[in-house]
């Protein structure tokens, strides 16, 4: 692949920590949903761990 002409480079270089503050802003947002959503579930107690530990694994990834 070629290399990146150098005003391409300065404009990344110049937008960078806006990227990377508003991937910051997302993760915090998304783990603050998260939170929310596991603060609102409902516990049930006759669950077994291996089921209880596979949807909180897809819950996880769903979020991810």
């Amino acid at each position: 692949m070629s290399e990146l002409p150098d005003n391409i480079k300065a404009l990344q270089e110049k937008f960078r920590p806006r990227f990377e503050a508003q991937t910051a802003r997302m993760a915090s947002l998304a783990a603050a949903s998260l939170a929310a959503e596991l603060a609102n579930a409902e516990v049930t107690h006759d669950l077994p761990i291996e089921e209880g530990l596979a949807l909180l694994a897809a819950e996880a990834e769903k979020n991810s």
